[in-house]
């Protein structure tokens, strides 16, 4: 607090002494002391740099975070590029050299990966992560951590359990090698987690990773890059065309008397006519079409004999 004191009454201090050289060239006023109308116009300027400071200091701290993000993108960007052309000696079994040393370039540097709390919770990253899928700088805001402990003190037993999975998930990553996890203790705009979340990204050109469908939906408006990790699953499910055969077991009925639904180890829905009376059986089913839907894709097939 003293220091932004001392700050606000330097600013006040440049504001005065330019208004008080440059009132020399104001006219003379009639039936006003020249000195008085200097002194008002020193005083004003003096007040109006004190009040305007906090606002002139927040505007001069984005503008270099921002540019300082650009340079250090564009500068990481070339160097990688230049990287990138140097030859590369070959060792034995067929591993390029440096191969197995952590990620390096602009990606990395400076636009690392934000998780929010629904990604936390669902889990799903830590397993994508042990796979190599993504790797260098992990961020995890203080805030999100905020909504996390306040998920697994929840009085409801399963939301509690689901809050300490994902503190679980958070430690578990630490541990893993191929990425550098770190916690954004650092203030951030807005008064909503996802405004907070979209104001970090900004800032930082990062990209979030989430399952939200309304953040993703919001921060891609925001022109951020988004990471759904419901798109990632629908987009490795098991892909069929009209006549390949699969083996299913049913295990329910579909809204049709006659049909039974079925799920594929991705979790691809099947349903499958004249299938009601093999409920509990693994059958061979033909499919016939396959359809888009918003939870992903559903395949339709008839039972084999």
């Amino acid at each position: 607090m003293r220091l932004r004191l001392i700050l606000r009454l330097l600013w006040a201090f440049i504001f005065a002494t330019f208004a008080l050289i440059y009132s020399e060239l104001i006219p003379q006023i009639p039936g006003a002391h020249p000195t008085l109308v200097r002194a008002v116009v020193t005083v004003f300027a003096a007040w109006v740099g004190y009040i305007i400071f906090p606002d002139f200091a927040h505007w001069i701290k984005l503008i270099s975070l921002t540019t300082s993000n650009f340079f250090v993108h564009r500068v990481s960007q070339e160097l990688m590029n230049q990287l990138m052309r140097l030859p590369r000696a070959r060792l034995p079994f067929g591993f390029a050299q440096g191969q197995q040393t952590p990620q390096i370039g602009s990606v990395q540097l400076t636009r690392p990966l934000i998780l929010d709390t629904s990604s936390i919770i669902d889990g799903r990253i830590l397993d994508i992560a042990k796979t190599g899928f993504i790797g260098g700088l992990i961020l995890v805001p203080n805030f999100v951590l905020t909504e996390l402990q306040q998920v697994s003190d929840s009085k409801d037993d399963l939301k509690r359990q689901r809050g300490r999975r994902g503190f679980q998930t958070v430690e578990e990553l630490k541990k893993l090698k191929s990425l550098r996890l770190e916690i954004w203790d650092k203030q951030q705009s807005g008064t909503e987690v996802d405004d907070k979340l979209i104001s970090l990204a900004k800032s930082l050109h990062g990209k979030i990773l989430t399952t939200d469908f309304n953040l993703n939906k919001v921060a891609t408006l925001s022109n951020i890059q988004v990471l759904n990790i419901n798109d990632l699953a629908n987009a490795v499910k098991t892909i069929t065309i009209p006549g390949e055969s699969l083996e299913i077991k049913v295990v329910h009925l579909g809204k049709d008397s006659n049909q039974g639904v079925g799920y594929l180890p991705d979790g691809t829905m099947a349903v499958v006519t004249d299938a009601a009376d093999s409920i509990g059986k693994t059958i061979k089913i033909e499919t016939t079409k396959t359809i888009q839907i918003p939870q992903g894709r559903m395949i339709f097939g008839k039972k084999i004999n």
